[in-house]
C-alpha cells in the first residue's frame, strides 16, 4: 500500500536528490528556492507532501507552503502562484503515473479536510499540466486556466531567432548599434540597481507588492544553478535586467525590472534574447501575462506561444463560523480584485492590486 506523508520545514534528503531528476520538476522543488523562501519569505511554513511505495521509493512530491493569517490556514501549490507539479518517479509509465496521482490527491484531499483549511491555490506544472488524466477530481477544488507564453528554443538560438519576424530581429541588431550589452551579473550592487526599476514601475503603475531585496539576494548566492540575473547596459548604466529560475525543467523569467531609457534602447527585448542564447534550456518561460494585449503582444513577437496552465482553486473546509467568515470575506476581497484587474486590462496598464504569480510584468520594449 502507498504511504502519505507531510512535513513542514526541511524534508528528508532524498527528496531533494528526486525531485532533481523527477519528471514535472519545478523550481519550486529547487532547494536553494526553498531555502530563499523560508529565510526571506513571508514567514509561511514550507509543505511538502510526498507519496512512497510499499518498499520506501518515492513515487509522487508536491511542494509548497501554508500561509496563515488571522487564526486560518491557506494551502499555497507553490507559494506566490508559482508551478508546482507535481513531480513524479521518471520510471512511472502513463498508468503509473495516473494511479500514483490518484492516490496522491486523495491524501491532500483528506488532508484538508482533516486540518480544516480553508483553501488555496495549486498551479500545476510538468505532466500534470498536460495531462488531465493526472489531476484531481472537482471534490478538491475548481479547476480554472491562465495562459503563460513560453519560448520554444529546443532546435537551439539559431533555429528560433530564424523563426521570428524581421522587425524582431531588427530589435536586437539595433540595440547592439545603440551601445547595448547584455551579461550575467549577479553582484549586490547589479541586483540593487535592477530591484530599485521594479520598484518604480509598481509604484508608477500604483502600487504593489515587491518582494525584498534579500529574497532575490538569496536566491542569486544559492548552491547550484537556482537563479541568474541577466543586466543590460549602456555606457556602464543599468538599463533593465530579468531574474530567471533555472532550478526546473525550463528557464523561468520570474521577475524583471526596466526603465524609461531602455524603451529607447530597445534593450528589454535585445535582453530576453540574450536569455534564450544563454540560459542552457530548451524551454523559456515568460510566465503569466495578466491579460494585458500589450504585454501579450510584446512576447508574441519574440516567438511565444500561449499555453493553458490549470489551476486549481482548493476547496474551503472551515471547521468553525469564525473560519466560515474569514473565507467570505477572502471571496469578497479577491471579486473585488478581479474587477479592478478587469477594468486596467481594459486600459490597457497592469492593475494597481499584485498578480498572483512573479512574471515579466513590464512592457518595456513593447511597440507602443
Amino acid at each position: 500500500m502507498n504511504r502519505f506523508a507531510v512535513m513542514l520545514g526541511a524534508p528528508p534528503p532524498d527528496v531533494d536528490t528526486f525531485a532533481a531528476r523527477a519528471a514535472g520538476r519545478s523550481f519550486v522543488a529547487d532547494p536553494g528556492f526553498r531555502a530563499a523562501f523560508e529565510q526571506h519569505g513571508p514567514g509561511w511554513p514550507w509543505w511538502m507532501g510526498t507519496l512512497r511505495d510499499e518498499a520506501g521509493a518515492l513515487l509522487a512530491v508536491l511542494p509548497g507552503a501554508v500561509e496563515r493569517r488571522l487564526g486560518g490556514a491557506w494551502l499555497r501549490l507553490g507559494p506566490f502562484g508559482a508551478p508546482a507539479g507535481p513531480l513524479f518517479a521518471p520510471e512511472l509509465d502513463a498508468a503509473g503515473r495516473i494511479d500514483a496521482a490518484c492516490a496522491l490527491w486523495a491524501h491532500v484531499d483528506r488532508h484538508v479536510r482533516e486540518r480544516g483549511l480553508l483553501g488555496g491555490d495549486l498551479t500545476f506544472a510538468g505532466p500534470a499540466a498536460r495531462e488531465p488524466a493526472l489531476r484531481p477530481a472537482t471534490a478538491l477544488g475548481v479547476e480554472r486556466s491562465d495562459d503563460a507564453h513560453v519560448i520554444d528554443a529546443s532546435e537551439g538560438y539559431a533555429a528560433w531567432l530564424a523563426s521570428l519576424r524581421k522587425r524582431a530581429r531588427q530589435q536586437f541588431t539595433k540595440a547592439e548599434r545603440l551601445g547595448v550589452s547584455v551579461a550575467v551579473d549577479g553582484s549586490v550592487a547589479a541586483l540593487e540597481a535592477v530591484h530599485a526599476l521594479h520598484r518604480e514601475q509598481m509604484r508608477a503603475w500604483g502600487g504593489g507588492d515587491v518582494r525584498p531585496l534579500a529574497f532575490y539576494r538569496a536566491l542569486l548566492a544559492a548552491p547550484g544553478d537556482t537563479a541568474r540575473l541577466w543586466v543590460a547596459r549602456a555606457d556602464g548604466a543599468v538599463l533593465c535586467g530579468v531574474l530567471v529560475l533555472l532550478g526546473g525543467e525550463d528557464a523561468y523569467v520570474w521577475w524583471s525590472g526596466s526603465g524609461l531609457e531602455a524603451r529607447r534602447l530597445v534593450a528589454f527585448p535585445y535582453l530576453l534574447s540574450r536569455v534564450v542564447a544563454e540560459c542552457g534550456r530548451g524551454v523559456v518561460n515568460l510566465g503569466f501575462s495578466g491579460r494585458q494585449d500589450r504585454l501579450t503582444q510584446f512576447k508574441e513577437q519574440l516567438g511565444a506561444r500561449a499555453i493553458p496552465v490549470p489551476i486549481v482553486e482548493l476547496t474551503p473546509r472551515p471547521k468553525t463560523p469564525y473560519h466560515a467568515l474569514l473565507v467570505a470575506g477572502r471571496e469578497a476581497v479577491r471579486a473585488r480584485r478581479a474587477r479592478r484587474a478587469a477594468a486596467a486590462a481594459r486600459r490597457g496598464r497592469p492593475s494597481a492590486d499584485p498578480p498572483a504569480k512573479d512574471s515579466v510584468d513590464t512592457d518595456e520594449g513593447a511597440p507602443a
